[in-house]
């Protein structure tokens, strides 16, 4: 439904104050431009007094460097006053009377078919046909005009462009256009002209560039290239690849690309380079699923080294177990060779006893 004439009259009225605003708000920016070229001249100024001062008491050195920052100063006043001269330029702009914007709104009520007023936004809005790139459907969109915003364009978004049937790049669901993420559009060139266009208060004008830069693609600056707008993102690198160039991981559960994947070694089962660890024993990378501890030592190893029983932590017990043998073997032969001592002593003091009995030398 069409907006009424009394309706197009009351946004005309707001645009036209907002824009009254916009002029105000130039005036304090051209302000601004020329408060920095006094500053450089005073600094001139200033140092034209510093280097006077050098001269009379022949300081060459300090007079040099004054000069330096003179320079310095000189180099950067063609700028400000460019700055300067576009300012005044813009503020000589007069705001579009009343019914110069009320024409405009007309024109594009009857261009777009519809001309929305969203009151509880203060948003003006048209609505794009179905739009296809490159045999991708977009769908529909809302170019919203916030009309508050126009009095201060510098420091507010004054636009969003809306997805109303969103198909969004697969790689990110927040761009809905290959020159629209957040609902901000990439102006490229056209940006001049929108601000232009927004400026003079031509809201007609505005909505047609808008809707030019969406159903146009440019190859150089898209967020996502409509070459990879259907394609599955890699949880790895983010790399956007085909369906057929993506990989399924059967431990985490997330598609990658063939860069990022690889298969286990022991189920053969594609797993991304994040899931495959190597075996200390055998060497070969190795699933998580695949993937063991030692019962004895906890050191990480493959089933198959496992129940093979070729953790090194097993020949190091083995080593352990043939040392303990080899050390009860000399301590019980040194038992037995001291029970042998014992047993000759004793023998002998027998023996020397008897021979002292009978009286016969012991010796």
């Amino acid at each position: 439904m069409s907006m009424t004439d009394r309706q197009l009259l009351r946004v005309a009225g707001e645009i036209r104050q907002q824009l009254k605003q916009l002029r105000q708000y130039r005036h304090v920016q051209a302000d601004s431009r020329l408060a920095a070229v006094e500053t450089d001249l005073a600094s001139i100024i200033k140092a034209r007094r510093r280097l006077a001062i050098c001269r009379s008491r022949g300081w060459e050195a300090a007079a040099g460097r004054v000069l330096r920052q003179v320079a310095g100063t000189i180099r950067d006043m063609p700028y400000r006053l460019s700055e300067v001269e576009r300012a005044v330029g813009v503020c000589e702009m007069q705001p579009p009377a009343l019914g110069d914007i009320y024409k405009d709104l007309k024109q594009a009520d009857e261009e777009f078919d519809e001309l929305i007023w969203q009151a509880d936004e203060n948003t003006l809005a048209v609505r794009t046909d179905p739009i296809e790139l490159n045999h991708v459907f977009l769908g529909e969109f809302e170019i919203r005009l916030h009309v508050p915003n126009l009095g201060a364009m510098r420091y507010h978004n004054v636009y969003t462009i809306a997805a109303l049937d969103p198909h969004p790049a697969a790689s990110n669901e927040h761009v809905t256009h290959p020159h629209v993420s957040d609902e901000r559009l990439c102006e490229g060139d056209a940006g001049a002209a929108i601000q232009a266009a927004l400026a003079n208060g031509r809201v007609c004008d505005f909505f047609q560039i808008v809707q030019a830069v969406l159903t146009t693609y440019n190859p150089g600056s898209p967020f996502v290239s409509l070459d990879n707008w259907d394609g599955t993102p890699c949880y790895d690198c983010g790399y956007v690849a085909a369906s057929d160039d993506i990989h399924w991981c059967s431990c985490c559960e997330h598609d990658f690309c063939g860069e990022c994947t690889s298969y286990c070694r022991r189920c053969d089962e594609t797993t991304c380079l994040g899931c495959l660890a190597e075996c200390r024993v055998c060497g070969e990378q190795v699933c998580t699923a695949c993937m063991s501890v030692c019962p004895e030592c906890g050191e990480r190893l493959c089933l198959t080294c496992r129940d093979e029983l070729q953790c090194p932590c097993l020949e190091e017990r083995e080593d352990e177990d043939d040392t303990d043998e080899d050390q009860a073997r000399q301590a019980e032969q040194t038992r037995e060779q001291q029970a042998e001592v014992r047993d000759f002593d004793i023998l002998r003091q027998a023996a020397r006893a008897t021979a002292t009995r009978v009286g016969v030398d012991p010796a």
